[in-house]
């Protein structure tokens, strides 16, 4: 055991596996409660709202964009993207502007909704393993801070790779297990059921048929960027007693004071109300959510060629 209380000091049991390091919630909700909460709860219980406010758009667009900036040599001459948890479409409404067929996939009923109905987004609602697609449907496939949230990644990645051509990419961001940004008391919440770090996140890709091209942490450190490709047969199982004993040293060596007395969580801390306000204050000069996806779309299409 690594943990006993969210973030928020509730209890939940947080272990770490001896086999290779990666850690998780335990026990594990079933299908029919991550359902429900997904699908009713998650957007309002994060964001506080059913549907996105305009300056979620700015940033989750501005967001979108970078992502974007950072695929495009992988983007050239892919057709048709699926963004997996999708959330208000951003992703999906600039690639669209760029000249790309897009389709999501969002579990939660109201930000789904939005995308679809208001943004006119090809957004399927539901939960992953409910949607199908025919074999080789899209040239990519991304899911940014979508894995951690699953009761099986596995499963799931093994699901959609027939999706994807055989010479097309998986996009995959998560939290950083190993990044020592947060606090110590802060780092496990209910909506993540998995932590990753570089090592398992590649282990879990190829057990799932997938091989890594390339796998990165933020400038950072905080959040984990992998990019893989459909890899031939499904990995075997393996051990990594090193991850395992490297990652409890970490988790030994957290503490509060170190938290408090280093310098970049003031600077953290400042940086995002400095950025929280300023986008409050920019969405303010827009008519309404579409217009600053508009904006954005602008800036972004003359970035990507078909």
């Amino acid at each position: 055991m690594i943990g006993s209380k969210d973030r928020r000091g509730a209890p939940l049991l947080t272990v770490l596996c001896q086999g290779c390091g990666l850690a998780r919630v335990e026990p594990l909700p079933s299908r029919e409660q991550l359902a429900a909460f997904y699908r009713e709860r998650y957007r309002l219980e994060y964001k506080g709202v059913y549907e996105p406010r305009p300056y979620h758009v700015l940033r989750a667009g501005r967001l979108a964009r970078e992502r974007i900036q950072r695929l495009a040599p992988h983007l050239a001459g892919v057709s048709r993207v699926l963004d997996i948890g999708c959330g208000g479409g951003e992703l999906l409404y600039l690639l669209r502007a760029a000249g790309r067929a897009t389709a999501g996939i969002e579990p939660n009923l109201r930000y789904g909704a939005y995308a679809r109905d208001q943004l006119g987004l090809d957004v399927h609602i539901g939960l992953i393993e409910d949607q199908q697609f025919p074999a080789g449907s899209f040239g990519g496939i991304t899911l940014f801070h979508v894995l951690e949230h699953l009761p099986d990644p596995v499963h799931t990645l093994a699901h959609i790779r027939p999706w994807l051509l055989p010479q097309g990419f998986l996009a995959i961001e998560v939290p950083n297990f190993a990044s020592t940004l947060e606090h110590p008391a802060h780092r496990f919440h209910r909506a993540h059921l998995f932590y990753f770090n570089a090592a398992t996140l590649e282990l879990c890709a190829s057990r799932a048929g997938f091989s890594a091209i390339h796998l990165e942490a933020s400038a950072d450190g905080g959040n984990l960027y992998g990019l893989f490709r459909p890899g031939g047969e499904p990995a075997a199982p393996r051990r990594l007693p090193e991850n395992y004993q490297r990652l409890l040293e970490l988790e030994r060596s957290r503490s509060a004071a170190q938290y408090w007395f280093r310098r970049t969580t003031y600077t953290r801390a400042l940086r995002r109300l400095q950025r929280m306000l300023q986008e409050r204050r920019e969405a303010r000069r827009y008519a309404g959510r579409r217009d600053i996806l508009e904006a954005l779309a602008q800036q972004t299409a003359g970035e990507l060629s078909l």
